[in-house]
């Protein structure tokens, strides 16, 4: 080979691995972005199916706080009564007919 073209076959060796390098460099970005394309996706499902499960805890939450559940959970399951569900008799005393009683109590204990 001539001396002139020891250089040109450096130079185009040169310019070959450079191709060959930013080809697979291209190529492991383009597999790195499908694979993050793919997470994505997955994350979004993700998000969508929590969401979905957000609103049917809040559903299930506000249906049991509800007035009505609550009143028939205390009748039934604490054995509570509903205030104004029973006549109420009420009993009204003056402050002298609480002393006197009072007096009367004090008396008894001792």
């Amino acid at each position: 080979m001539k001396k002139s073209s020891k250089p040109l076959i450096i130079v185009v060796a040169t310019l070959l691995v450079l191709i060959t390098i930013i080809v697979l460099l291209s190529q492991g970005l383009r597999l790195k972005y499908e694979e993050l394309q793919r997470e994505l996706t997955q994350l979004e499902n993700q998000i969508k199916t929590e969401k979905t499960q957000s609103v049917g805890l809040k559903a299930n939450y506000q249906m049991l706080t509800g007035e009505d559940i609550l009143k028939k959970y205390a009748m039934n399951e604490l054995g509570l009564v509903d205030a104004g569900s029973d006549p109420v008799v009420k009993i009204t005393l003056s402050a002298k007919d609480i002393a006197e009683l009072s007096e009367s109590i004090r008396k008894i204990n001792e």
